[in-house]
């Protein structure tokens, strides 16, 4: 019987110690394309509407985005409210050169959305570069059968110098 053990043991261990000493193999990508929901996608083009008309001073495009009562609060600061953004945003010593709006996502409250994403720029502040990227929580606020900006939450990601400019989302990320 014990004959009859060793033939089996020994071809085990030499099985197994031919497939140990191959390579192991790496599994094919196949990168998956991420689409955007319907809800990212009308966010994204209302936060691109409204950062095109501060790029092009459109006082009253920018109005007509915004609730009453909108305000903007950043870290350190005290909230400022709508009509004083508007006039630093659309004064002259400020200037929007591009932006990037990436990894956005909403949370769909009904009459009410949470809009979260990263904005990467390149703007101009008093003769001084403002470039860099930003974290963005905006509240949008249903109004009939548009979305109007309530307020805005926007903090500077500390030691990002340089907008990362993404034509396409490539599926790999």
């Amino acid at each position: 019987m014990l004959a009859r053990c060793i033939p089996c043991l020994l071809g085990g261990v030499i099985l197994t110690w031919t497939v140990a000493a191959q390579e192991p193999v790496v599994p094919t990508l196949t990168p998956t394309i991420i689409t955007a929901t319907k809800q990212v996608t009308l966010f994204t083009g209302l936060e691109k509407q409204i950062l095109q008309a501060v790029q092009k001073k459109d006082k009253a495009g920018l109005e007509a985005m915004l609730t009453e009562d909108f305000e903007i609060a950043m870290p350190h600061a005290d909230a400022v409210a709508g009509e004083d953004w508007l006039d630093s945003v659309l004064a002259k010593d400020f200037t929007l050169r591009t932006f990037v709006i990436s990894q956005m996502s909403v949370v769909d409250l009904g009459d009410y959305a949470v809009v979260k994403y990263e904005r990467g720029q390149q703007a101009t502040l008093k003769g001084k570069a403002y470039d860099g990227e930003f974290f963005v929580v905006d509240l949008w606020k249903k109004s009939g059968d548009s979305w109007k900006l309530a307020n805005r939450y926007v903090a500077k990601i500390p030691g990002v110098a340089n907008i990362k400019a993404k034509a396409r989302p490539t599926g790999k990320e």
